[in-house]
């Protein structure tokens, strides 16, 4: 099986659309047996070619739900084995992350059983690696496990905590920063929907400076910034929306911190917003946007962007609707914008 779906990979990536649908009618009916696993499996770490690399990487996680169960222990351990090493030793960042999202969907039925009892040590020790490539997959990865297999995370939340307050703070990459902004979201829905809501939201506190330092870094980015994140990916196949990940990422977490965590964000973000009367249109756009369920903004309310106004406007009726006490020591500013 290995030497077809060798050819029918590199022929699905052809331009030709009838070769392509012909590689994917054969692709399908090979699928339906477990051994296109270690089929695949062998292309990921052995195609001469990222692309094909990276196909084999797409097609093991559409298919490993189905066979995981009929495998071997034998082949469990190959698949885990491999894709371990895909992380730590690919040097193509889509094949990296490709790699990763297969590993979210292993994780998610060999972790509670016990089958990948390594997997968690090994992501705690990739994120303090030296290598930058290293920490931003750790942290990709913490990102979507979390979001499958939350609960086994319970017994590490403290030292994730710190792992991931270092990598926010991280001072060589924009791109493990990013990473780390990805997973603490991912964190507060996940502890919000838990027992450990109490808890976490004291705990987040710490984390909210530099949450919201990088957000306003990542919503300042210019063109130049995302065009050199372009060029390290160096892949054609990048989903569209890459040029707009970071922008993205920002306003999704300051949103998640709003919802989740209002009484911990609220002044840190109201104070922040008040020093930032020249910030990027975009960070105070997000922020109006993200916490319009009770934030109003003093700057904002005069903002030239007619944009950011609007919906400032909205922010501040619900805002005055729904706070306690906690307004009272920015009223006097704000009623002296409205």
């Amino acid at each position: 099986m290995a030497q077809s779906l060798e050819l029918l990979l590199i022929q699905f990536l052809m331009p030709d659309n009838d070769a392509r649908r012909q590689a994917e009618e054969q692709i399908k009916r090979l699928a339906k047996d477990p051994q296109v696993v270690p089929a695949l499996v062998q292309h990921l770490r052995t195609a001469k070619t990222p692309n094909v690399r990276q196909l084999a990487a797409v097609l093991l996680r559409k298919k490993i739900t189905g066979h995981w169960a009929k495998l071997s222990p034998q082949l469990k351990q190959l698949v885990k084995q491999s894709l371990i090493e895909s992380i730590t030793m690919e040097h193509s960042p889509p094949v990296r992350r490709a790699s990763a999202n297969v590993v979210s969907i292993v994780a998610k039925y060999a972790v509670p059983t016990g089958e990948w009892p390594d997997l968690l040590p090994f992501l705690f020790q990739c994120s303090q690696s030296a290598q930058e490539e290293h920490r931003e997959v750790a942290l990709i990865l913490f990102s979507s496990l979390t979001e499958t297999i939350g609960t086994s995370f319970r017994p590490h939340f403290a030292d994730l905590q710190a792992l991931l307050l270092k990598c926010l703070q991280d001072e060589t990459s924009n791109r493990v920063r990013v990473a780390a902004l990805k997973a603490v979201g991912s964190f507060i829905e996940f502890t919000h929907d838990g027992d450990e809501v109490v808890c976490a939201g004291i705990k987040f506190r710490e984390f909210i400076p530099s949450i919201l330092n990088v957000s306003r870094q990542c919503l300042a980015a210019g063109e130049e910034d995302v065009a050199f994140s372009l060029e390290v990916c160096s892949s054609q196949s990048l989903d569209s929306n890459t040029r707009h990940q970071h922008h993205r990422a920002a306003a999704e977490v300051i949103d998640t911190m709003a919802l989740n965590l209002p009484k911990h964000i609220f002044s840190p973000v109201l104070e922040l917003l008040l020093k930032q009367s020249n910030a990027n249109p975009k960070f105070r756009e997000a922020a109006a946007t993200s916490l319009v369920f009770y934030l109003c903004i003093l700057n904002a309310l005069e903002d030239t962007s007619d944009e950011v106004k609007e919906k400032s406007y909205y922010a501040l009726a619900a805002f005055c609707e729904n706070m306690g006490e906690e307004i009272l020591p920015f009223l006097d500013p704000l009623m002296g914008n409205y």
